[in-house]
């Protein structure tokens, strides 16, 4: 590849943006919708467009660490191709004075361009104002080639819902940061019934500034419903007739009321998603939401509109690797682009781009749909402009009606069809693999139809379910454009009876439920309730199974159990859980659980009761203090499945040079952690508060709060104890730590009358909450000492972490799983399995709900 050479020259141009801004003129008051929210902001701007032309990725990385940008995102990239082999990098960032007076003095050529986002926002915003003072219909539900306000989409979906109820449904899937609604609406020939035909998701502005995806999809809505059946749409009936198509044009309203491409908390929604390399990023609301949302449909593919560039990008956009199904996701993708003719001859080749390839970029929409659901998503820039003036909205109408309605077709590409059981002719829920891809897809449970994006080829397909004979059909022959119908009956297998008792360890019968899960760790298969007298009966095919009995109020057990022509019968003992507390203290009577050079308050005070206790009682603490008040003797989590440590406190402190603390030792009072919480904040390193970030009460509080504090990392230990500790600098004094009313409190499983908590002489492992958030406990018992492995697998079977690896003495054990993998990354929500290896080779398997 050639590249092209740059001549860094310093140039007056950038340093002219302050020309660009606004006259200091006051402010309309924009309305505000039924919540009290404001329909939109007045945008203010401390930045203008400017191109930096460069040689390749390599240049722009290099600017990038010379000068950061702070808008930087990838839509400013353009990859200009000079012939089909050769290419250079267009760059156009929004830069501020300063920014640009960095770039000037490192020498980069820089020409500063028309502000058309500025000028479109601006005159929205005006259009906007009058529309909404003159009232009437318009300001309720917008206008047809202007850009509608977050409140105009809802009633405008409200009123098609109600105007065409067989059509279409208009929903909310969340609320946004802020409170609003985030609006969404499913249309369909009979929208009313669920049926045998392919989710199609379409979405737009989750970058909030990006608003011309918004307002296409937006006048899709009323395209599909108000022309349906009507001369000369055919093609919007054909596809309503077969096709059930979800719209949320508004994904980040807070955003676009902000005018920011980013949601109320500052944060990159379209950065925020799941990798499929196992990092997490903390999810912001929508897109949690967006999420449960998408997991509760069965979508085949989908998009999410954005602005800023022209172009289709598809997965990955994370990995340089290529995606399983690449060629079909490049053919998916000109679907798209070929329609629309300033995207197809534009700068990117056929107007389409591997995502990677653009700029790599982590934590997007589409790599986390493509990857963790079967739908294919990809990522279409409508607009080099962000917000484009409105009189150009029919134009762009008219660039992507006829590539909204290909992409919705495509969702009929492929291989598609239903799969049913021979014994019953009902739908099954299967999972279908192409053989050599990685990507499998799974039937909607309901009507057992599936759909596999596929580009001409020939294919052999391999069909699987439960209780079923895997099927192969091979020389599957398929031809884009034209979708390929195979519907697959599935012979079932043999099946055979699980019979058994559920009781407490007393022998009386319980109300529980009886999950099942083949072994080894696959995944749920069905769970059946006990009768009055805990008694429970399920059937099911040949085959190795996982057993596990839950009943509230009770620690779950498992057992592993092999199902073939004998009836298998397996009772289950629960033990009940209770609430201990092991330690507290509301210093009444004494000082005698304690040691250390603190004392009862002067003059008695309390948090409920008269006497508290104070690092300095009667007097202000000293200089160049380090005073503490350590529990006595440790308390015993062995047998605890959670647990809290709580106390309630006042403090007058001098800020950033003093502090109190409160620490744990699992140790015997060798060594201490300090440990945080919700009136704690990060030490400052300066005296008292030395070293810096550590956990730290500082300042004042003058009414008594609760402070509570999590003992899942303790779980399991034999001596775990607390203390409160006062440091100080050299001057400025007060009166310090208050502390009342100690308390250390777990839930373990009561233990019956001259028995053991867990059956023996087996190995055993049980959960406790489960589902659980944020942590679990794991109790686990091995019968002989010896070397002992506990770790979590996923449903895949892969292994997310080791928890203990390492000999136990015989007896009971326990420790905690907090929901991240072996690099400490949030793991997603879903059903895990703890397995325990010990004694020579024998396990025990649990099954874990994590949820978020």
């Amino acid at each position: 590849m050639t590249t092209l050479r740059i001549t860094k020259r310093p140039t007056l141009a950038v340093l002219l943006l302050l020309a660009l801004a606004a006259s200091a003129v006051a402010a309309p008051v924009p309305p505000r919708d039924a919540k009290g929210l404001p329909l939109w902001e007045i945008a203010t701007w401390n930045d203008a467009p400017v191109r930096i032309e460069l040689p390749d990725h390599a240049a722009l990385d290099e600017l990038l660490a010379t000068v950061p940008i702070a808008s930087f995102n990838r839509e400013q990239i353009r990859i200009v191709y000079t012939d089909p082999k050769h290419f250079h990098l267009v760059f156009e960032p929004r830069v501020t004075d300063a920014e640009a007076a960095r770039l000037a003095a490192a020498g980069y050529a820089v020409t500063v361009l028309p502000d058309h986002d500025r000028a479109g926002r601006e005159a929205t915003e005006a259009r906007w104002l009058a529309q909404y003072a003159a009232g009437g219909k318009a300001a309720k539900v917008g206008e047809k080639g202007t850009y509608p306000t977050h409140a105009q989409i809802g009633a405008r979906f409200a009123e098609l819902a109600t105007l065409y109820p067989n059509l279409c449904r208009d929903f909310t899937w969340g609320q946004s940061v802020q409170g609003r609604d985030l609006w969404g609406i499913t249309i369909s020939a009979d929208v009313q019934n669920s049926a045998a035909e392919p989710e199609v998701r379409l979405s737009g502005t989750m970058h909030g500034d990006e608003v011309v995806p918004m307002y296409l999809l937006f006048t899709l809505a009323q395209e599909l419903v108000e022309n349906y059946g009507q001369p000369g749409h055919e093609d919007i009936t054909a596809l309503l007739d077969h096709t059930e198509i979800t719209i949320l044009p508004s994904y980040n309203p807070d955003g676009t009321a902000a005018n920011t491409r980013y949601n109320a908390n500052g944060v990159d929604l379209n950065r925020n998603f799941e990798l499929p390399a196992g990092t997490h990023p903390s999810r912001e609301i929508e897109t949690q939401q967006f999420m449960t949302f998408s997991q509760n449909h069965h979508f085949v593919i989908s998009q999410n509109g954005h602005g800023g560039a022209l172009v289709v990008n598809y997965p990955w956009d994370y990995t340089y690797d290529l995606a399983p199904d690449n060629d079909a996701l490049i053919q998916l993708s000109l679907e798209y682009s070929t329609q629309n003719l300033p995207m197809y001859n534009g700068s990117f080749p056929q107007g389409i781009t591997n995502g990677a390839d653009w700029y790599v970029t982590t934590g997007c929409l589409q790599d986390w749909s493509y990857d963790q659901t079967d739908c294919v998503d990809v990522t279409i820039e409508v607009s080099n402009t962000k917000w484009p003036a409105e009189s150009t909205l029919d134009g762009y109408w008219a660039d992507n009606r006829q590539s909204l309605l290909d992409f919705i077709d495509a969702s009929h590409y492929g291989v598609n069809g239903v799969v049913t059981g021979s014994d019953t002719g009902l739908p099954l829920d299967a999972t279908i693999t192409v053989v050599g891809n990685a990507m499998p897809v799974h039937t909607d449970p309901d009507h057992g139809d599936y759909y596999k994006l596929l580009d001409t080829g020939t294919y052999d397909i391999t069909y699987s379910a439960y209780g079923y004979i895997t099927q192969t059909v091979t020389g599957v022959a398929t031809t884009w454009g034209t979708p390929t119908v195979l519907d697959v009956v599935l012979q079932p297998v043999a099946h055979g009876d699980v019979t058994g008792v559920v009781t407490d360890l007393g022998g009386t019968g319980l109300a529980a439920q009886v999950h099942v899960y083949t072994e080894p760790l696959n995944t749920w298969v069905t769970a059946v309730n006990t009768d009055a007298a805990g008694a429970y009966s399920v059937n099911l095919v040949y085959g190795d199974y996982r057993l596990e009995a839950v009943s509230t109020g009770y620690v779950g057990a498992s057992a592993q159990v092999t199902v073939g022509a004998v009836p298998v019968v397996q009772d289950f003992q629960l033990g009940q859980a209770e609430e201990v507390v092991l330690f507290s203290d509301d210093f009444e009577s004494g000082t005698g659980n304690w040691a250390g050079s603190w004392g009862p308050s002067v003059p008695a005070t309390g948090h409920a009761s008269a006497n508290s206790i104070n690092d300095s009682p009667g007097a202000n603490y000293a200089d160049n203090a380090n005073t503490t008040w350590a529990m006595a003797a440790g308390a015993d989590l062995s047998g605890a499945f959670e647990g809290t440590f709580s106390f309630w406190a006042r403090w007058e402190i001098e800020a950033v040079w003093d502090g109190a603390y409160c620490e744990v030792s699992d140790d015997g009072g060798a060594s201490w952690t300090p440990l945080a919480t919700a009136y704690t904040h990060a030490s400052s390193g300066q005296g008292g508060q030395s070293p810096s970030g550590k956990p730290v009460f500082d300042g004042t509080r003058a009414s008594w709060v609760l402070n509570s504090i999590d003992l899942a990392p303790w779980l399991g230990e034999t001596d775990v104890r607390f203390r409160f500790r006062l440091a100080s600098d050299t001057s400025i004094n007060y009166s310090g730590f208050f502390v009342d009313d100690v308390e250390l409190k777990v839930i373990r499983q009561q233990v019956a009358s001259g028995g053991p908590d867990l059956p023996a002489p087996v190995v055993a492992v049980s959960a406790w909450p489960n589902p659980f958030n944020p942590r679990a406990t794991l109790r686990y018992a091995v019968p002989r000492a010896g070397a002992v492995e506990l770790a979590v697998y996923d449903l895949q079977g892969r292994r997310v972490r080791t928890l203990v690896a390492a000999n136990r003495a015989a007896g009971e054990h326990s420790t905690t799983w907090d929901g991240t993998d072996a690099a400490g990354r949030r793991v997603p929500s879903g059903v895990y399995f703890a397995r325990l290896r010990a004694d020579g080779g024998h396990e025990a398997v649990t099954r874990l709900s994590l949820i978020k």
